[in-house]
């Protein structure tokens, strides 16, 4: 099984995924996401094959609107057509062995499984922080019934430092964990009104999609690397009302337009 899990990791170097690691399916049996998605997974599922995009920039620092992972083109189909084009290798390489791809709509709770895969420790925001490349990553999986030799990893866990607690904007982290409804994240990506105290956080904060205030002040962020998959092609910091004529490709696209609009009015009303 060690020489499968050779090649198994050398296809996927292959294919652009340098970043992986291996964890056993029972190891996330019991912590399995209720999702459609998960009709799609191996009868016989053994092993989670995940792997790692990074998505920061080296010019990231400039002002901004939009949430990094927003500023370069929507991680499902731009990592996800890496992900695909891998599992299509591995199912030549092993035709009767089943190789299922998922990204961010899955059954497997990510985080977990790349932590359990040693790419990196659980931060108290809930993310994954990798050591080279911080949590400036997504994450996709490959589930398949092909049984592979690794060693056992115990999920490690951040330096608890409380950074990302006190610098939250909307107070939503806590000891007790994430208060969802707070988070400003959350928050921008909401239908419908705000609250006075939702529109006055995203007025702060001059972002209309997402936050990334726990991450920028997390030490074991602070020398991350800065250098994207290179199926992120392009990275657009800010975008305008004219910039939501067309979603395609676009992060924020799958929640329509109504809701980066209303965010865009609340943040530039002022100015209007």
């Amino acid at each position: 099984m060690n020489r499968n899990r050779e090649q198994v990791s050398s296809i996927l170097v292959q294919a652009g995924l340098p970043l992986h690691g291996f964890c056993g399916f029972n190891r996330l049996r019991d912590r399995l996401l209720p999702c459609r998605a998960a009709s799609h997974l191996p009868n016989s599922a053994a092993t989670v094959v995940t792997a790692l995009f990074p998505y920061r920039f080296p010019d990231d620092t400039q002002p901004r609107n939009l949430s990094r992972y927003a500023c370069v083109p929507d991680y499902h189909r731009a990592a996800g057509s890496v992900l695909e084009n891998a599992a299509e290798q591995l199912r030549a390489a092993f035709p009767h062995q089943e190789f299922q791809a998922f990204i961010d709509n899955s059954p497997i709770p990510e985080v977990y499984a790349a932590a359990l895969s040693g790419l990196g420790c659980i931060g108290d925001n809930g993310l994954l922080i990798h050591p080279q490349w911080g949590s400036y990553v997504f994450i996709g999986t490959i589930v398949t019934d092909l049984e592979l030799s690794f060693q056992e990893i115990p999920p490690r866990e951040c330096l608890h430092c409380g950074a990302c607690r006190a610098h939250c904007p909307g107070g939503a982290l806590s000891e007790a964990g994430l208060e969802r409804s707070r988070c400003l994240s959350h928050i921008s990506q909401k239908k419908g009104d705000l609250s006075p105290e939702e529109q006055s956080l995203l007025k702060k904060n001059r972002l209309i999609w997402g936050c990334d205030a726990c991450q920028d002040v997390c030490p074991l962020n602070q020398s991350a690397l800065k250098q994207p998959h290179p199926c992120f092609s392009w990275y657009v910091p800010s975008i305008t009302l004219e910039d939501l004529e067309t979603l395609e490709d676009k992060a924020y696209g799958w929640r329509g337009k109504a809701v980066p609009l209303r965010n865009l009015r609340l943040l530039y009303s002022e100015e209007g």
